[in-house]
């Protein structure tokens, strides 16, 4: 059986235009007696969307009941028994209700695809892997929900659907994209004209990239490699040498040297991520055994004619007169070393008794006002005051500091729950079916979810997980007077890491 094609519509943002794209290109073709089906249409509620939905046959949803919560999911069985020609599947990146059967939208498409029948759907820049830190740091928004590059890169063919972002704005404020309450938040964060811009620049480069590597029918030399191990810095390296891969045309490597030594469980569960993630953004896993890391890396660099090798700086270089990476460099001057801070590593080696003298935030803080910074010293100083006072730091401890310090509801969720109620809101903001399935989501995928994310968004709060070994504890904040700007957010995942000191010393 002939495998179907993909086809994409491709934007930097919501509301451009996929969606609207993908009908109206499908009603030319089906005047034309072509078979064309709806699989899945998120038309979030935008009138000329919902007009061109009409006249196009739709498949019935997949009802889930989770949690109490009646969910509709795309149904991938009904769709293969249905065959068409093509099938709309809106929303690739889409992460599937517990329950279905595939996690993630992309996989439904995949699966399609391998029965032969082609696709279209849609989906935007910023839910790429391998540009996920790039615009994260950019925006300062964490998008949780991602397609492997190998899917995007696989597509027949890729429509880069496109508008200024002056008239994306404008599209925003006159409501067409989401209603008028949820626009004024959007367009204080996320739908600001820097992002926008920078979005859109991405977006073009990113479609550039994908034409040139067809073009070279994939017989790319592997001139980058990158250094991995155990340690999470490892991820953020990856993603990097994915991108030097795209922007020079080239592909990539990652080699783990195996020191025949026994790793712990949760040393071996992240190396395990870290290739899975090198195999999603298309590198090449090496792996050598050799008791001298230096020495193998330089004698595959010399075989394979490497020209940059990604290393991490790690916290075990601090203080050290050599570190790994000064034995790198010495060792191999040939070529040319990237060198990447790992300063979230070096956090979380720090004592929580000495985060409280030293009053240390992480290097995050240079995209800080001077409020923000000194919020989050305020919610650290409390949170730690009530750590040292108390051996067993409740989870109304917790609720309360964050509650006051985020002037919002709050509720704290783990071997026992405690809502901290603000803004004369009362129990039910957390405590009815659709929140608690919500909250039970995010303990379960160790997910953001909830309002101003992109799953679950239709709940009354957003919830964050903080995993401390194989326990998760869930804090969710209500959204019902305001959604929670990106500053609090940047604040709380300053406080995430002495939550989890703090979590740590109370289970222990």
């Amino acid at each position: 059986m002939e495998r179907g094609k993909l086809k994409i519509f491709f934007g930097y943002s919501a509301g451009v235009g996929k969606t609207y794209s993908m009908l109206k290109v499908a009603h030319e073709l089906i005047s034309e007696g072509v078979d064309i089906v709806i699989g899945y249409v998120e038309p979030h509620d935008r009138i000329e969307t919902i007009k061109m939905t009409e006249g196009i046959e739709c498949i019935p949803l997949k009802n889930i009941k989770y949690n109490g919560i009646n969910l509709t999911e795309f149904d991938v069985d009904t769709a293969i028994l249905r065959r068409p020609n093509i099938m709309l599947i809106d929303e690739l990146a889409h992460t599937n209700a517990v329950g279905s059967k595939n996690s993630k939208r992309y996989i439904d498409v995949l699966e399609l695809l391998n029965s032969g029948i082609d696709v279209w759907t849609t989906v935007n820049v910023q839910h790429i892997e391998g540009l996920h830190d790039v615009i994260d740091d950019m925006t300062c928004v964490d998008v949780n929900e991602r397609v492997p590059d190998e899917v995007f890169d696989y597509a027949e063919e890729v429509v880069l659907v496109d508008i200024e972002p002056l008239e994306l704005i404008e599209r925003m404020i006159s409501g067409k994209i989401y209603k008028k309450t949820h626009a004024i938040n959007a367009l204080e964060n996320f739908f600001k004209s820097d992002n926008l811009s920078s979005l859109r620049e991405i977006a073009m480069r990113r479609s550039a990239d994908r034409i040139e590597k067809q073009a070279n029918n994939g017989a790319l030399k592997t001139k980058i490699l990158v250094l991995i191990s155990p340690s999470p810095s490892s991820e953020k390296n990856i993603r990097v040498a994915a991108r030097m891969a795209e922007v020079s045309h080239s592909k990539f490597a990652a080699i783990y040297i195996e020191k025949n030594t026994m790793l712990s469980i949760k040393a071996e569960t992240m190396l395990k991520k870290h290739m899975r993630i090198v195999r999603e953004l298309h590198g090449n896993m090496i792996v050598k055994y050799d008791y001298d890391i230096v020495e193998a890396v330089a004698n595959f660099v010399k075989i394979e004619g490497i020209t940059l090798l990604i290393i991490g700086k790690t916290w075990q270089s601090i203080g050290r007169k050599v570190g790994l990476e000064d034995k790198m460099i010495a060792r191999m001057p040939n070529i040319e070393i990237l060198i990447v801070p790992d300063s979230e590593g070096f956090q979380e080696k720090k004592n929580w008794l000495k985060l409280i003298k030293n009053n240390i935030v992480s290097t995050r803080k240079k995209h800080f006002n001077h409020h923000e910074i000194n919020m989050t010293l305020d919610v650290i100083h409390s949170l730690t005051k009530r750590a040292l006072e108390n051996t067993e730091l409740s989870e109304k401890s917790i609720a309360v500091v964050l509650a006051c310090a985020f002037e919002r509801s709050c509720i704290v969720m783990c071997d026992s729950e405690y809502a901290v109620l603000k803004n004369e809101e009362d129990r039910s903001i957390f405590y009815n079916e659709k929140e608690l399935a919500v909250s039970a989501w995010v303990k379960q995928n160790k997910k953001t979810a909830g309002f101003g994310t992109d799953t679950l968004r239709l709940s009354n709060a957003i919830y964050f997980p903080i995993i401390i070994g194989d326990k998760t504890v869930v804090i969710g904040f209500s959204c019902m007077k305001n959604d929670m700007p990106i500053a609090d957010k940047f604040v709380l995942y300053e406080v995430e890491n002495v939550l989890k000191m703090i979590l740590t010393k109370k289970h222990n």
